[in-house]
């Protein structure tokens, strides 16, 4: 897109448009696109019958063959425990996991996804990659490297970032 066309954008949009510099307008301009990024796959999975934390459980089930701890998942998906028990709760009660105790300590539930969750995952799995590819199909396959890894480092670099060293 030509530069006029994002700057009429951005004059468009109040919050963004409020950026007195390029940093400020950077971190407003990713916190836009992950809530529209967002909406738009929720509508997604919904359509599915599932909601996004709910496929990105199932998602994560799928790909290990083992039981996995209830609190790693929380931690994979960086969702608090008590969120995790209410999404692990509804794919419960759907049949599309289980929640068992973990024999090597009682305190902890292991979960694992059913047959019935591994179906609606991969039916699920082929329509949402191709739902992705047309979010981003505008965008060339260099553009989109370079844009995620540079979305990559910066994750990595507010790793151990404080707001009192500013």
């Amino acid at each position: 897109m030509e530069k006029h066309l994002v700057t009429k954008l951005i004059q468009a949009n109040k919050t963004l448009r409020r950026s007195r510099n390029s940093s400020e307008l950077l971190v407003r301009a990713t916190a836009f696109l992950y809530a529209k990024a967002e909406k738009i796959t929720s509508g997604f999975f919904l359509s599915q019958g599932i909601t996004t934390a709910q496929y990105n459980v199932l998602a994560l089930l799928a790909e290990e063959d083992n039981h996995i701890n209830q609190l790693t998942i929380s931690k994979r998906m960086l969702v608090s425990p008590g969120n995790i028990t209410r999404i692990l709760d509804k794919l419960v009660s759907a049949g599309l996991i289980k929640r068992e105790e973990d024999p090597r300590d009682r305190r902890h539930k292991c979960i694992s996804i059913t047959a019935k969750g591994r179906a609606l995952h991969s039916k699920i799995k082929p329509a949402y990659h191709a739902f992705i590819r047309r979010l981003t199909e505008w965008i060339s396959e260099d553009e989109r490297k370079e844009m995620a890894y540079v979305m990559i480092e910066w994750a990595n670099k507010l790793d151990g970032f404080s707001y009192d060293k500013a």
